[in-house]
């Protein structure tokens, strides 16, 4: 489990609460690669705002935060494991991401080649999200390593792709293995 990250000294008026972000358990979090932890951009997130991709036959969906420089911070992007009625909740007060429209054929081309100049810049990392709350009743946003489904992993694996960003290794572990029933064998029971 990360070390907590209190959030009771920041000005968080515009972003979500921890509450809501924890409910919402697994998600994909796209931060800068100079942050020495996945949480650095919610300590540094000053604005957030929704953002829905359309690229072909897939769509996807984050919470796009920004410093206070109005720089993209920290993002979370909501994957098949997550909990959706939960990230509608965290994000039904989020306004709209006003940016380039995903469907058009530039937007696209650009994207490749701006990120392909990025890339390493970013890490992308699954985390399920928690919170916990100190004797002050302070709420503290953490995060521990998540597992995937494999629909979650191949959508993991191309969101950070798309963002340019190194996906960090997870201990990927279906259900078979973890059950024992590798290559057909039936299980052991003790």
């Amino acid at each position: 489990m990360r070390a907590p990250l209190p959030t009771a000294t920041l000005d968080r008026a515009g972003l979500p609460m921890p509450e809501r972000l924890a409910a919402v358990a697994t998600v994909l979090c796209v931060y800068p690669s100079r942050h020495r932890d996945a949480l650095d951009g919610w300590l540094q997130a000053h604005s957030a705002e929704r953002l829905v991709r359309h690229d072909g036959e897939a769509s996807c969906e984050a919470l796009l935060f920004r410093n206070g420089a109005g720089r993209a911070c920290w993002r979370l992007y909501l994957l098949p494991d997550s909990d959706f009625l939960a990230w509608d909740d965290a994000a039904a007060e989020l306004p709209a991401h006003r940016g380039f429209d995903a469907r058009s054929g530039v937007w696209p081309r650009l994207r490749r080649r701006w990120w392909r100049r990025l890339r390493g810049r970013w890490c992308a990392e699954v985390l399920r999200l928690h919170v916990l709350h100190d004797e002050a009743g302070h709420c503290v946003l953490l995060a521990d390593a998540a597992e995937l489904s494999d629909l979650g992993h191949a959508h993991a694996r191309r969101i950070a792709a798309g963002e340019g960003a190194r996906l960090r290794p997870q201990a990927h572990v279906c259900c078979c293995m973890a059950s024992g029933l590798r290559d057909g064998a039936p299980p052991q029971y003790a």
